[in-house]
């Protein structure tokens, strides 16, 4: 891998329908309930402004209060299916924009395969932080939505 084109994909199979999942991801009232990377963190506030075009954003406080916003951009919307975003890591002078793409694969009516891929990562140490923290927020989804 070249830097910049790290990837990283990380799948569950979430006892939920794609639409609940889906709408776990683009809704900011239930973002907040679970977008974030473990039960020691928080997801103090989410928005979501659900179109092409339209920026997203969240906020997860870890348990000393520290802030890390996240933001982007969505660019495919194909409810239940996919959703394609930008990611942006917030507050560091070094930020850069990578893409998620979020497929939900129906198995039956309540059983998904949901797979994540993050596209640009730049090095190990990205791709290293980036697989704990996805890791993390699908455990959390999956709590959720189960």
């Amino acid at each position: 891998m070249t830097q910049d084109n790290m990837v990283l994909m990380v799948q569950r199979t979430i006892n939920a329908s794609a639409e609940r999942l889906f709408d776990a991801w683009t809704k900011p009232e239930l973002m907040k309930k679970w977008f974030h990377s473990s039960e020691k963190m928080s997801t103090q506030m989410a928005e979501a402004d659900l179109k092409v075009g339209g920026a997203w954003k969240v906020e997860m406080v870890n348990s000393k209060g520290v802030v890390y916003p996240c933001f982007g951009e969505y660019k495919v919307i194909d409810r239940p299916h996919k959703l394609v975003f930008t990611w942006c890591p917030s507050g560091g002078k070094d930020d850069y924009m990578t893409t998620v793409t979020i497929l939900l694969k129906k198995v039956s009516d309540t059983v998904t395969e949901l797979t994540l891929t993050h596209e640009g990562l730049r090095n190990e140490q990205e791709y290293k932080d980036h697989s704990g923290g996805w890791n993390g927020c699908l455990d959390m989804l999956k709590k959720f939505t189960e």
